[in-house]
């Protein structure tokens, strides 16, 4: 009965009790009662510290198995540390000293870049960028294979409203697109963006249905294919198909290009920043050269 009530303790009250089991009630404590629970030479480890790093478990028994493995192992680090700090030769204690230092100052300057980085990004017009590229740069998007717009559903045979659906999805005008829109839940799948370019992969990913005879036919150039079987009736429409070799469209190319764009104003800024930090330290005096 006492471990059901302990097992419905919060985990610090879980965390409070084991330690008090764990370790003498005359422990030393901090100035703020941070119950000590370790020492290894000069390194002191406090409950809190077991909290902030254990991981959530399941029983008493886990949490005493996490706890004990917890200690040994920061027990472990602080002892070999201070040993290598006694035993390595002097020349390496200074070499890796060194590497920790950069290492640190690497790690600061880099984070400090990326926040001074992402607040001035936000303001950055990549939409205008993407199109301003594109224009000055097509002959440098020339399709390396064909293209192609494309659409297609499936729906059951005994459909009440088959023909309307097959007119509609042939002609496709706007009416015809909020029509197949209000019955998409009907179909058992569908494909209408056919104002997305796709490549070759993609679409015969989408046209298991046809034979390889048929897929040939079907990507040669704009095509209806209506195919069926005993329960299933579909249809495919090719609407568009641009050739190797013509200038990409800019839908086609835009997430390359807002790579290029967003990378190039990166750079840009970071030149930027790294040039005005040195001159407003000349400026102000915290830097001179000698």
């Amino acid at each position: 009965m006492m471990l059901i009530k302990f097992l419905k303790l919060s985990k610090f009250a879980i965390m409070s009790f084991l330690f008090m089991i764990l370790f003498s009630c005359d422990s030393i404590t901090s100035s703020n009662q941070d119950r000590l629970i370790a020492r290894a030479e000069n390194h002191y480890l406090y409950l809190s510290d077991l909290e902030r790093n254990l991981k959530s478990f399941s029983s008493v028994e886990d949490s005493l198995i996490q706890a004990t493995n917890y200690i040994n192992n920061w027990a472990r680090e602080k002892l070999f540390f201070g040993k290598s700090l006694i035993n390595l030769p002097q020349e390496k204690i200074s070499d890796l000293t060194n590497l920790v230092d950069a290492y640190k100052n690497n790690l600061f300057i880099n984070a400090y870049r990326e926040f001074v980085l992402k607040s001035t990004m936000g303001s950055f017009d990549t939409k205008s960028s993407i199109k301003s590229f594109y224009e000055a740069n097509k002959q440098n998007f020339l399709l390396k294979e064909p293209i192609f717009r494309f659409r297609y559903i499936s729906f059951p045979l005994d459909n009440v409203v088959r023909k309307q659906i097959t007119r509609r999805f042939k002609r496709y005008n706007v009416e015809d697109v909020k029509f197949l829109d209000s019955l998409s839940f009907q179909f058992s799948s569908y494909f209408l963006s056919d104002t997305v370019w796709l490549n070759q992969i993609e679409v015969r990913e989408q046209l298991n249905n046809l034979n390889q005879k048929q897929k040939e036919l079907f990507l040669k150039s704009p095509n209806y294919y209506e195919v069926k079987d005993s329960l299933v009736i579909y249809l495919f429409q090719l609407a568009e198909r641009l050739e190797r070799g013509n200038i990409a469209p800019i839908s086609y190319v835009e997430n390359t290009i807002r790579d290029i764009v967003f990378n190039q104003k990166k750079l840009e800024l970071l030149r930027s920043f790294d040039n005005d930090v040195l001159q407003d330290a000349i400026k102000t005096k915290k830097f001179e050269r000698y």
